[in-house]
């Protein structure tokens, strides 16, 4: 009997030990392929729903912010009857850009004195039922409600932003509210029409279990939540994400959870595990199907085609979580030319437009609209900044338009809006690029000078009025006539009194003026009039 040749011995050595190590690599090659992308997923899915429950309770909180800064600028005349109430709507237009489903004022008792909705004569509607009316009464607090269906003719489930209005005293005299329709394309309804993958949802949900949004629109406002899911929200802090495997429609799924910060809602996402462990799934019969007809490959063949399978998905997420870890964000690098670098093409993308989406919404929060200056609260908050600062002097300055309201009654608000971006022109161009100019009000405007003495200042003011001379020698009618104040704090902890004091040299600079002009017209009367003897 002939004796095997070495290349059959070779041969028959290498089937032995292919056969009886191969499975056992391809399981333990599989497992921990599965552990990686499980925590891989996890952490994509994690770190997205952070990403949007982020953005969201920044716009509940942009959008709140904006209504208690608006109900802070209320007065008590302004809420004493429908008409003043309506007027006071009218004067901020910004409220329709926050709430699409109408803004309003009602007494602390919950009667509606105005609304911004046009053709709805709902004045005297008794709302003090509702939820909203009665914590923010209670409480005198700012608060979101729970979702409920609109008394508007569409009956639209919808949600309600508060904020209490004070006398200086600190009486309660009015609600204001703003409203958003849950099934409109704002930043709560566009949950609905987004999707994680092919067939993952985001859906947002009350403490309750009530649905504030989910892709099926019909189910809003039913207490559909999974017990599970409910459980696991009751005891989430704010703010925390979880990660939890569940069934729903006897479909396994990948359930993560984000308790927002601004509200007791609890932003969801489910990623059916067969979408989210495919590439898994794949895997394991890819690798079973191949033992036979890849019987004689070495170990070593086997052990690099492993690690060329995985080492891309080891550097997605170590990159991820890395960004994580370092709370900056980086693109991820895969060059793979596979399914996993389209996933990280994916991420990037996403991650990128959230970003970007952060950015509009951080400029628009520190911006005039119609100046493209800063705001109010933009300039407030630098100037308590600085005034805890060490660079002084700085100096301020309070600037008027005269004669805003004459100009907005004869010639149209058109007229009187050219006059206030003539205004930010003139400012623009008189001030340097790190002085902090803003609107501070509806035609005043005021500018902190960092380091600036009160020479500094008064030149600057001579800028000012140099640069205005020069916009009217365009002869446009009404011409641009501005009131200037400044002071300056040498300092840290006076910057309040520095602003008062240019406030009122801004007036007194108005009082002069408006006294010259009379002297001039008197002085020019008498030398036209026959002398008297």
């Amino acid at each position: 009997m002939r004796r095997a040749s070495l290349k059959t011995k070779t041969a028959l050595f290498v089937l032995f030990v292919f056969f009886t190590t191969t499975p056992a690599a391809i399981y333990l090659t599989l497992e921990f392929f599965g552990k990686s992308l499980r925590d891989v997923v996890n952490t994509h899915q994690a770190t997205l729903l952070s990403r949007v429950g982020a953005e969201i309770d920044e716009k509940l909180q942009g959008s709140h912010d904006a209504l208690i800064s608006i109900a802070r600028l209320a007065t008590a005349d302004d809420v004493t009857s429908p008409g003043n109430a309506r007027r006071f709507l009218q004067r901020y237009p910004l409220l329709a850009a926050f709430f699409d489903n109408g803004a309003f004022v009602f007494t602390p008792d919950g009667i509606l004195l105005a609304e911004t909705n046009q053709g709805l004569q709902r004045t005297g509607l008794d709302s003090s039922a509702r939820e909203y009316i009665r914590q923010t009464r209670v409480s005198e607090r700012p608060y979101i409600s729970r979702p409920f269906v609109s008394s508007q003719p569409h009956h639209h489930p919808t949600v309600m932003f508060t904020a209490p209005v004070f006398t200086p005293n600190g009486t309660l005299v009015a609600i204001l509210g703003g409203s958003m329709d849950l099934l409109k394309g704002n930043f709560i309804g566009s949950l609905a029409s987004t999707r994680i993958g092919k067939e993952g949802i985001f859906y947002l949900f009350a403490d309750d279990g009530a649905l504030i949004m989910h892709p099926q629109r019909e189910s809003i406002l039913q207490q559909s939540v999974k017990p599970e899911i409910l459980h696991l929200a009751s005891s989430l802090p704010k703010g925390d994400v979880i990660s939890v495997e569940t069934v729903a429609s006897d479909t396994a799924m990948l359930s993560t959870l984000k308790k927002l910060r601004q509200t007791t809602w609890t932003l969801a996402a489910d990623l059916p595990e067969d979408e989210a462990y495919a590439p898994l799934r794949m895997a394991e019969r890819s690798a079973w199907m191949a033992v036979i007809p890849w019987g004689l490959l070495s170990a070593a063949a086997i052990w690099l085609l492993m690690r060329r399978l995985t080492l891309p998905i080891l550097a997605l997420e170590r990159q991820i979580r890395g960004a994580e870890d370092s709370g900056a964000h980086r693109n991820v690098l895969i060059r793979s030319g596979d399914e996993i670098e389209r996933v990280a093409e994916a991420f990037n993308g996403l991650v990128n437009r959230l970003i970007e989406k952060e950015d509009r919404l951080v400029h628009l929060s520190n911006h005039d609209s119609l100046t493209g200056l800063y705001n109010r609260l933009f300039f407030e908050a630098e100037m308590q900044r600085i005034d805890r600062g060490r660079h002084f002097p700085v100096s301020m300055v309070m600037v008027d338009v005269d004669n805003l309201k004459a100009a907005n009654d004869t010639f149209g608000h058109t007229a009187g809006d050219t006059l206030i971006v003539k205004a930010a022109q003139a400012l623009r161009a008189a001030f340097r690029s790190e002085d902090v100019v803003a609107r501070v009000g509806g035609d005043e405007f005021a500018v902190i000078m960092e380091g600036s003495d009160h020479e500094t200042a008064l030149e600057a003011l001579e800028r000012v009025r140099e640069t205005v001379a020069l916009l009217n020698s365009d002869g446009d009618s009404p011409e641009l006539s501005l009131s200037l104040g400044t002071a300056t704090a040498t300092a840290p902890l006076t910057l309040d009194q520095t602003w008062r004091l240019a406030d009122q040299r801004m007036y007194a600079d108005k009082a002069r003026r408006k006294a010259s002009k009379v002297i001039g017209s008197s002085s020019a009367s008498r030398d036209a009039a026959p002398p008297a003897f």
